[in-house]
């Protein structure tokens, strides 16, 4: 059976091999959506390293049976939400890219602001409140705009210092 051959040869991958594979994969798609992917993979390894290899295996079981309400937010969060954030993101910054790369570290400090602002905005309007139904936020609300402005710019400096490091 070809399913039953391709779940084989895919758990009998390293996770280095499956990285490879990933980017790999990233790779091959069009040059304005690829930081769209690498966005979403970006929120999935914090996800992971910042806690997922140690807290979620044993905090996902337990909420399963206790609050499996939360269980399903908190699901919904990690697989779908929070990756969405990062594509959306990575989507900005491979779009801008283009019209901002001739500005030189001011152009790389907005398309990593713009990045961190599609972030926030998804993590303010739509993440928390999946997670804390009782914190509804408007789009009217000056204080989220306020939040989600200067830390957006404060994070887009942040990023756009370490990849300026990176690239010297």
């Amino acid at each position: 059976m070809p399913i039953l051959r391709s779940i084989r040869s895919h758990f009998n991958r390293s996770l280095g091999e499956t990285l490879l594979w990933m980017f790999g994969w990233v790779e091959n798609r069009p040059a304005a959506l690829r930081p769209a992917f690498y966005g979403a993979l970006f929120i999935w390894a914090l996800i992971l390293f910042r806690g997922g290899l140690v807290v979620l295996p044993i905090a996902l079981p337990l909420l399963f049976f206790h609050d499996r309400h939360l269980f399903w937010q908190l699901m919904l969060t990690f697989s779908l939400l929070a990756p969405a954030g990062g594509f959306v993101g990575g989507l900005l910054y491979g779009l801008a890219s283009p019209l901002v790369n001739r500005f030189g570290i001011v152009g790389t400090v907005l398309k990593f602001t713009l990045a961190a602002w599609a972030y926030l905005i998804v993590l303010v309007f739509v993440i928390i409140p999946v997670i804390e139904p009782h914190d509804r936020f408007t789009f009217r609300d000056a204080g989220d705009w306020v939040f989600i402005g200067g830390f957006g710019v404060v994070l887009g400096i942040a990023m756009a210092v370490g990849a300026r490091k990176d690239a010297a």
